[in-house]
């Protein structure tokens, strides 16, 4: 069974303070969720890099997950 997949839109502001809620559970649950969460919003904010390339990247690595 495949995980369904949603997009959202969110500032830049916004997704600090998930990340700063994330930072206070245990770093054990939440490294993969940070880790996503960080590489997707790199992507769109580097203007040296395509966002929809590195968004493309994230969903082969979800889909590879187990």
């Amino acid at each position: 069974m495949s995980e369904t997949i949603i997009h959202l839109e969110l500032s830049v502001a916004e997704v600090n303070l998930i990340l700063e809620a994330l930072g206070e559970m245990p770093f054990k649950s939440v490294y993969g969720l940070v880790s996503r969460l960080q590489s997707q919003a790199r992507g769109q904010l580097d203007p040296t890099t395509n966002g929809a390339a590195a968004q493309t990247e994230d969903d082969e690595a979800l889909q590879e997950a187990p």
